[in-house]
C-alpha cells in the first residue's frame, strides 16, 4: 500500500515538474526573444550637465560639429561662426543707426558755430550807377533840370557794440544742445551693445534648444523602433505603435519651429549688426554658463546713484533742460538796447565828369525796445517757454525714477533666474534619472509606455528650461549694466572667455 502511494506521488511530481517547465518556457521566450539587439533600447544617461558645461576644446569641437552639421543640412544655409566680441565689434563698425546719430551731432555742432557768428562784423562792398532824366528839387525846393549818370563805389564796416542780445542765448541753447547730441550719440553707442548682446544670447538659446529637441527626436524614433518590435512579437500593442509615431511628429514639429526660431534670430542679430541679413551668424558656444557682470554686493541704491551720474540719457535731458531755459530767457532780450557801429567809405561822382570824390561815415546807432506787442507778446511767449521748461523737468524726474525700477527689475530678474538654475540642475538631474526608472519599470511590467513618454517629455522640458535660466540671467546682468550706465566692450567681455573666429579688420577702442 504503501509502495503505491509513493508510486503514484513520484509519477505525479514528474508530471508537475514537466508542467512547470513548459509554463517557464513560454514565459521566457518573449522576454528571451526581446533581449535581440534589434529589440532593446539601449538607454544611457548622456550626462547633460555635464555636456552644456564642457571645457575639453576637443570634446566642444567634435559637439559642435555633429551639431552643425544638423542645423547646416536642416537649414540648407551655410553658417557664419562668431563669438559675442564678433558681434559687437562689427556693430560698432557698421551700424547705420549709430552712425545717423553721429551725423546729428555733426548738424548739431555746425548749427551752434553759426549761433556764434552773431560776434562777426559785417563787411560789404556796394555799386551803384544811376540815370537821372528830368527835373529834380535841389534842397528840395529849387527845381532844376537833369540828365546824368551819377555813381556810387564804398565799403561798409558794422560791429554791433551791444546787438541784439537773442543771439547770446541762442547761441548759448544751440550750446547745450551740441552737448545733448553728443550724448545722444553715447546713448546710442549703449543701446546698440545692449541689443547686440541680448539678440546674441537669443540667438545661443536657440541654438542649445535645438541641440536638446535633436536629442529628443532620436529617444522618440528608438521609441518608436521598441514600440514595433514588440508589436511584431505580440507583447505589444497597435496604440503603443500609434502613440509612439505621435510623439514622434511632435518632436519633428518643436525641432522644425525651433529651427526656424533660430533663422529668424540670425537675421535679427546680423540686422542689428549692420550686415545682411542672409548672412548666417552664429554662436560659437555649445554650452552656456552663468557670468556675473554686476557684484551682488551693490545694493539698488549704490546702483541708481552711479546711473544718475553715468547715464547719458539723463545726461542729454539736462542740457535739453538747460537749452529750453535759454531759450526761455531769450524773450528778456527784447526789453534791452541795441547798439551798433558802422563805419563807411566810399566814392560818389558823376559818370563822365573826372574821378569820383571820396568821402567818409561814421554811425552810431542806438534802438531802446519795448518788447514785441507792447510788450504783450514777449511776456506771453514767456509764459508759454516757462511751460516747456517744466514740462521737461517732469520727463526728467519720471526717467530717474524709470531708472530706480529698472535696475530693482534687473536685479530680481538676475537673483530669480539664478535659483531657478540651482532648482533646474536638480530637476535636469532627476529627470535623466526618471527616464531610466520609466525603462527598467516597463521591462519588468510595472509602468505603461504612456509612463516613459511622460518621463521622457519631462527630461526634454527640463533641460530646455535650464538652457533658458541661463540665458536669462545672462541678459539680466547685461540689462543691469544698461540700466546702470556702465555697460561697455569690456564690461560686457568680462569673464568672457570664448575665443574669436574671425580674422578682425577692426577693433573697438576704449
Amino acid at each position: 500500500m504503501f509502495f503505491n502511494m509513493f508510486s503514484n506521488l513520484f509519477k505525479n511530481k514528474k508530471k508537475i515538474t514537466l508542467i512547470c517547465i513548459c509554463v517557464t518556457i513560454n514565459l521566457f521566450t518573449p522576454l528571451i526573444a526581446l533581449c535581440d539587439d534589434g529589440l532593446i533600447w539601449e538607454y544611457k544617461n548622456d550626462k547633460f550637465l555635464e555636456y552644456i558645461n564642457e571645457d575639453d576644446p576637443k570634446k566642444n569641437q567634435e559637439k559642435q560639429r555633429k551639431l552643425d552639421e544638423e542645423i547646416k543640412k536642416a537649414l540648407d544655409i551655410n553658417l557664419l561662426p562668431v563669438n559675442l566680441e564678433d558681434c559687437i565689434t562689427i556693430a560698432l563698425k557698421n551700424s547705420t543707426t549709430l552712425e545717423i546719430s553721429k551725423s546729428q551731432k555733426n548738424e548739431a555742432k555746425w548749427t551752434f558755430a553759426n549761433s556764434m557768428t552773431f560776434l562777426l562784423p559785417e563787411v560789404y562792398y556796394r555799386y551803384q550807377i544811376q540815370n537821372l532824366r528830368g527835373e529834380f528839387l535841389v534842397g528840395d525846393i529849387l527845381p532844376r533840370r537833369i540828365e546824368t549818370n551819377p555813381v556810387y563805389s564804398g565799403v561798409t564796416f558794422s560791429y554791433p557794440i551791444l546787438g541784439d542780445a537773442r543771439q547770446i542765448f541762442l547761441a548759448a541753447s544751440k550750446h547745450n544742445l551740441l552737448k545733448a547730441a553728443g550724448h545722444r550719440v553715447n546713448q546710442t553707442r549703449e543701446d546698440l551693445l545692449l541689443n547686440v548682446a541680448q539678440y546674441y544670447y537669443d540667438l545661443l538659446q536657440a541654438k542649445l534648444n535645438i541641440d536638446v529637441l535633436i536629442i529628443n527626436l532620436k529617444d522618440r524614433q528608438e521609441q518608436l523602433r521598441l514600440m514595433q518590435a514588440r508589436h511584431e512579437i505580440g507583447v505589444g500593442t497597435k496604440f503603443d505603435v500609434l502613440r509612439a509615431e505621435a510623439e514622434l511628429a511632435i518632436a519633428k514639429q518643436e525641432l522644425i519651429t525651433s529651427l526656424n526660431t533660430l533663422r529668424l534670430r540670425q537675421a535679427n542679430l546680423a540686422d542689428t549688426m549692420g550686415i545682411d541679413v542672409t548672412i548666417a551668424v552664429y554662436p560659437i558656444e555649445n554650452s552656456i554658463k552663468t557670468t556675473e557682470l554686476v557684484s551682488k554686493k551693490y545694493t539698488i541704491e549704490n546702483l541708481y546713484d552711479v546711473a544718475l551720474s553715468l547715464r547719458e540719457d539723463i545726461k542729454a535731458k539736462q542740457r535739453e533742460i538747460k537749452s529750453l531755459s535759454n531759450l526761455k530767457n531769450m524773450n528778456y532780450a527784447d526789453f534791452a538796447p541795441q547798439i551798433s557801429l558802422s563805419y563807411e567809405y566810399g566814392r560818389a561822382g558823376v559818370l563822365g565828369e573826372g574821378s569820383l570824390r571820396p568821402n567818409h561815415t561814421w554811425s552810431l546807432n542806438v534802438v531802446m525796445p519795448i518788447g514785441k506787442k507792447l510788450g504783450a507778446g514777449t511776456i506771453t511767449q514767456e509764459k508759454a517757454d516757462e511751460a516747456k521748461v517744466h514740462t521737461a523737468e517732469l520727463e526728467l524726474r519720471r526717467l530717474k525714477g524709470d531708472v530706480k525700477q529698472y535696475i530693482l527689475n534687473s536685479i530680481y530678474n538676475s537673483s530669480s533666474a539664478l535659483e531657478r538654475i540651482k532648482s533646474g540642475e536638480k530637476e535636469v538631474e532627476a529627470a535623466d534619472e526618471g527616464v531610466r526608472f520609466a525603462l527598467v519599470g516597463f521591462d519588468v511590467g510595472n509602468n505603461t509606455f504612456i509612463d516613459i513618454i511622460e518621463a521622457q517629455k519631462t527630461k526634454t522640458q527640463a533641460r530646455m528650461k535650464l538652457i533658458n535660466s541661463t540665458i536669462d540671467y545672462n541678459k539680466a546682468q547685461i540689462q543691469l549694466l544698461y540700466e546702470t550706465g556702465i555697460i561697455s566692450p569690456k564690461s560686457l567681455l568680462k569673464c568672457y572667455d570664448t575665443p574669436s573666429v574671425l580674422n578682425q579688420k577692426y577693433r573697438f577702442n576704449e
